[in-house]
């Protein structure tokens, strides 16, 4: 290993310790100061060892009898509510005890996320000395997402995705030619077969020219279900009931529309409904949801020239997503870590440079987005009371975080419409897609 490779080694070890240290930190005080454990993994590991012993992880009275028999306490919801290719990718663990799957289960989490950080603050920012405090403070940075500490604390699944979402968009927006576009394609469509959300990069793809990476993504996600159902033909049984992801859902973890508007017409025990049974939850989730999707296919719309370029392509997949989280059934705030890829995305074509140009506004909305996660994270340690004098205030509080991706959408428009109508210097036809 010659000297360049050594520094370049040690500068993405350093890079990703410092993405994971946090969230690492936060594991450890969750499980062993707080004594809690990572409830959404219980469904991950039970689906796994279900197919172990020839059940499908739809069947929610199997899943609950395992539970019992391995003295798992946890909220079952709905069960095992993924679709099939994950349940087959969680077997490995589901044939480990437990307490080492989750232990496994989270250090691969938090390995993958520090060294996926690493790799792309390299992409982006280059191995340059002059910039080194800059990556290592971004790189803190994006531990510090709440997020990211959710997802491991609850067990969840989003930073495993992160390799295949950064690698993807990084060869949809950069791959030389039309076979590694597709290959990126490809990449986000395995990891929209566990969160949906990232199969809506096909939209911005297809109106800025990639239509191979477009292709990739519906390959990609066709391939893995028909991969799955090859090897465990009989363990689809009951996964129709995926489509109750679709009914409203009051929980406080909720962050979507689907969240927000269910959340004023109907109580929990963490909740007071500002207007008790006013209306339909399911009529008028569903209309704002499809008002807000179409809001942003009209932006893409309009700025379809522009996302020929590098920039404007970028600055699409970045609104795509933070719309989809926004937009989807029921986006916990766990799930919200993929919008960190988004703001990623901003950050690899407009730069330092770029971000110091922003002006009031814009410094203000991404403010706002990384600051009401901390507040959705502060009232989510606090759990105010839900009845009192401040229940309203209590119950729109518990829709924080969706506001500030809201305030990430708004920036997402204002910089993609702002190019709309110009190609920038240096991004003539050689950062063209014909």
């Amino acid at each position: 290993m010659d000297r360049m490779t050594k520094a370049h080694a040690f500068e993405l070890g350093r890079l990703a310790l410092a993405a994971a240290v946090v969230p690492l930190a936060g594991w450890l005080f969750w499980a062993f100061v707080l004594h809690l454990g990572p409830n959404d993994f219980h469904d991950y590991w039970l689906a796994g060892r279900l197919l172990l012993q020839g059940h499908s992880p739809y069947d929610s009275h199997a899943m609950a009898d395992l539970a019992a028999r391995e003295h798992l306490t946890f909220l079952v919801g709905g069960g095992y509510s993924y679709p099939l290719p994950f349940a087959v990718a969680m077997v490995p663990f589901g044939a480990l005890p437990f307490e080492m799957a989750v232990v496994a289960f989270n250090a691969v989490s938090l390995a993958v996320f520090g060294l996926t950080v690493a790799a792309w603050l390299a992409w982006t920012d280059g191995w340059g000395s002059g910039t080194s405090r800059r990556r290592l403070a971004l790189a803190f940075a994006a531990g510090l997402y709440p997020p990211i500490y959710g997802t491991v604390a609850m067990g969840q699944a989003n930073l495993i995705l992160f390799p295949f979402l950064a690698l993807g968009a990084v060869l949809t927006i950069d791959g030389a030619t039309s076979a590694r576009r597709a290959v990126g394609g490809l990449l986000v469509g395995v990891a929209a077969v566990v969160k949906l959300v990232p199969g809506v990069l096909v939209v911005p793809l297809a109106l800025g020219g990639r239509f191979g990476a477009a292709a990739g993504i519906i390959v990609g996600a066709i391939g893995a279900f028909a991969v799955a159902v090859a090897l465990v033909p009989w363990a689809a049984a009951g996964s129709g009931g995926l489509a109750s992801l679709l009914d409203p859902d009051a929980f406080y973890t909720n962050q979507s529309i689907n969240g927000f508007v269910t959340r004023l017409v109907d109580g929990t025990d963490k909740s007071v409904p500002l207007w008790s049974g006013g209306f339909d939850p399911r009529t008028v989730m569903m209309g704002l949801t499809a008002a807000f999707a179409l809001a942003t296919l009209a932006v893409l719309w309009l700025a379809r020239a522009r996302m020929r370029t590098r920039q404007g392509m970028a600055l699409g997949l970045g609104l795509a997503l933070v719309a989809g989280a926004i937009g989807a059934p029921k986006t916990s705030f766990w799930n919200e870590s993929i919008v960190l890829l988004a703001v990623g995305l901003m950050w690899a074509v407009e730069g330092w440079d770029g971000v110091r140009r922003f002006g009031r506004t814009e410094l203000v909305l991404l403010g706002t987005w990384f600051g009401s996660s901390i507040v959705w994270a502060a009232v989510w340690a606090a759990q105010p009371p839900a009845v009192g004098a401040f229940s309203a205030v209590v119950t729109l509080a518990w829709s924080a975080s969706l506001y500030g991706l809201l305030a990430l959408w708004l920036l997402f428009v204002r910089q993609l419409t702002a190019q709309a109508g110009a190609v920038p210097a240096g991004e003539g036809s050689a950062a063209t897609i014909s």
